[in-house]
């Protein structure tokens, strides 16, 4: 039994569309392909840093009693960066009193917070069941603390 290879011709598809149509279509593949060369958590991880530059913004143009300072917002960023793959991106949550806090949530019983103020300080807090609780502050070093490296694993393994 023998195989044969089928050879299809090689068509140009985007040369049958005017030159300007061309290039919208060539950048949308450009960036899908962008979108699909990189991990996930890098993707994801670039949208928590988008999110935290975007409240930061928000919060200048408002006008707002208590916006996000810019030590805040640098300080939620390094988090984020420092953040390792292994662990979901955290969703960004603006506090009334200008603060930032990365929150990772499974459901109303189970649950972990990190919150910033500009103080080179981590405060945190996480519920983890039932009377199940920490909380504490931590100061930020070079390093995400492993306390709260645990705990955040601790709210994935919760079940």
């Amino acid at each position: 039994m023998t195989t044969a290879a089928l050879h299809y011709p090689m068509v140009n598809l985007l040369g049958y569309a005017g030159p300007s149509s061309q290039d919208a279509v060539l950048n949308f593949i450009r960036k899908a392909s962008e979108h699909f060369d990189s991990p996930a958590s890098r993707q994801k991880r670039k949208e928590a840093i988008d999110s935290v530059m975007d409240a930061y913004a928000e919060s200048r143009q408002a006008g707002e009693v208590a916006p996000i300072s810019e030590v805040t917002c640098k300080e939620t960023i390094d988090f984020l960066r420092k953040l390792p793959s292994t662990i979901p991106i955290p969703e960004v949550v603006v506090e009334p009193n200008g603060d930032l806090a990365l929150e990772w949530f499974v459901s109303n019983y189970c649950s972990f917070l990190v919150g910033f103020s500009g103080k080179s300080t981590i405060t945190y807090s996480g519920l983890f069941g039932r009377g199940q609780r920490t909380y504490g502050t931590e100061f930020i070093s070079e390093a995400i603390p492993s306390l709260i490296v645990e705990n955040i694993r601790r709210v994935f393994s919760y079940r």
